[in-house]
Parts: structure tokens; C-alpha cells; sequence
């Protein structure tokens, strides 16, 4: 596999795992999918409501700030793959494959997220994509 495959796998791996921390409620790590996910619930409820009082600036914020730690995601993931570029390519995948599996449980069987826009105030990762 080539270097545009492996950081497409990073970003993915990034997106979903990774906690990004938000930049109004400071006890906020959660990975780039749950804002995009909160900003595409608040720029439906705007659709269907209409966007007067808070909800259209609930959208911009969950919106711009999915955008944002999408794009840092992006910028890891491009960083990763530059420095795995320079070992072989199984040697790379399998690292790859490992630190993501590994990731994957941790965040299924432990609570590394904090939200306050869920029903508790820690959870793992299907309680925060939920």
C-alpha cells in the first residue's frame, strides 16, 4: 500500500478515536465525530425550527469546531503517514493496524471520553457516538 492509503487509515482511525478536547466547555474530549455529529443535530433542528436565538450559533460552533478538529485530524494522519513513509510497508501496516486495534478497545471497554452533551458525564466510545 502506498502513503495516500495509510494516512486516509489515520485519518479515519483519528476521527473516530481520537479525543479532541472543545474549546468552550473545557471538560470536552471527544473524538472529531461527535461535533460533526452534534453540528449536523444542530443544523437540522435549525432547518426544521428555524434558526432564531441560540440554535443558529450552536450550529456555527459545532459546525466550525467539527471542521476544525476534522482538518487537525487530517494534518496528524498526513504527519503519521510522512514518517511511517520511510519504513516498510508491512512493518508500517501492521504498526498501524495494532496501535488502531488497540485504540478501538480501549475506547469500547474503558470511558476516555468526557462530554457534557451526553447521558453521563464520562463514557466510551459508543456512548459518545450514541
Amino acid at each position: 500500500m502506498d502513503s495516500k492509503r495509510l494516512r486516509q487509515f489515520w485519518f479515519v482511525g483519528l476521527w473516530f478515536l481520537f479525543p479532541w478536547p472543545f474549546m468552550i466547555f473545557q471538560d470536552a474530549f471527544v473524538p472529531a465525530v461527535r461535533y460533526v455529529l452534534l453540528g449536523s443535530t444542530a443544523a437540522a433542528v435549525a432547518v426544521a425550527e428555524g434558526a432564531a436565538g441560540p440554535v443558529g450559533l450552536m450550529v456555527a460552533l459545532f459546525v466550525g469546531w467539527g471542521v476544525l478538529t476534522s482538518g487537525l485530524s487530517w494534518l496528524l494522519a498526513a504527519f503519521v503517514a510522512k514518517l511511517l513513509s520511510h519504513i516498510p510497508d508491512r512493518i508500517a501496516w501492521l504498526a498501524t493496524a495494532a496501535i488502531f486495534a488497540l485504540g478501538f478497545i480501549w475506547a469500547l471497554v474503558f470511558e476516555p471520553y468526557s462530554t457534557p452533551f451526553g447521558r453521563a458525564p464520562h463514557g466510551g466510545l459508543l456512548e459518545v457516538l450514541s
